[in-house]
Order: C-alpha cells, then sequence, then structure tokens
C-alpha cells in the first residue's frame, strides 16, 4: 500500500505526463536538445551575416585579407556543410558570386550592393529564419 506522499507524488508524474506530447523521458530530451541546437544555428548565422550586411553596405570601409576569407569561409561551410543536398544546385551560382562580390569590395557598383543584398534575402528564406525588413 502506498502512503499519502507517495500517492500524490505519483498523480503529480502522471499531471506532468498528460501536459506534454513526448512521453518517453529520453525522446523529451532530445527535443529539448534539438531547440537548443536550433537556437545557436540561428544565433551563428545572425551574427555572420550581419557582417556580410555591414560589408555590403559600408560603401568606404577597405575590409582586409583575412575578414574577407572569414566571409567566404562562412559562405562556403554554409553551401556544403548546412544547405540541404536539393538546394545546393539551386544556390550554387548565389554562393559563388556573393564570394566574388567580397573579394572586389569596396570596388563595386550600388546596383552589385543591391543585388547581393537581395542573395542575402534569400539566404535567410532558404534557410526559414526571418530577417528584418528595414535592413
Amino acid at each position: 500500500m502506498m502512503n499519502p506522499e507517495m500517492m500524490e507524488k505519483e498523480k503529480g508524474n502522471q499531471t506532468a505526463e498528460k501536459r506534454t506530447a513526448i512521453h518517453d523521458p529520453q525522446e523529451r530530451l532530445l527535443k529539448v536538445g534539438e531547440d537548443s541546437i536550433n537556437q545557436l544555428f540561428k544565433a551563428y548565422f545572425n551574427n555572420k551575416m550581419t557582417v556580410l550586411i555591414f560589408l555590403i553596405r559600408a560603401k568606404q570601409f577597405k575590409p582586409d585579407e583575412r575578414l574577407i576569407e572569414t566571409v567566404c569561409r562562412f559562405l562556403d561551410d554554409l553551401y556544403r556543410h548546412m544547405l540541404a543536398g536539393g538546394f545546393q544546385k539551386r544556390y550554387r551560382l548565389t554562393f559563388l558570386w556573393l564570394r566574388e562580390f567580397f573579394q572586389q569590395l569596396p570596388d563595386v557598383s550600388d546596383n552589385q550592393r543591391d543585388r547581393a543584398m537581395g542573395f542575402v534575402r534569400s539566404l535567410y528564406d532558404v534557410f526559414g529564419i526571418p530577417l528584418k525588413e528595414n535592413i
């Protein structure tokens, strides 16, 4: 026979299980892990893309070679490791164009800067991350 404390604890466990869609504790941990990884990726993506947007918008700024190499490596990582296989073929020229654009900075036209921002918006879309409209 269970004492009243154990009965109350068991009732609490049953209530907690009813409140979640994932009843297996192991699966619940995996879901929490996925959410954390998703948030980390979004933060990483937004931080790196902020640098790209700054470089696109800053007309008088001459970036050093190391910064351009870092930007190009980020674009390569996105393309090779984080972009789903079906999208790689579709976005190949976008990534190549952006790499070339950043290597030409600051000697690019306003039209090229606008086109680069369009490509950046498309990257936000393909990764499903919202981009503020006023950027």
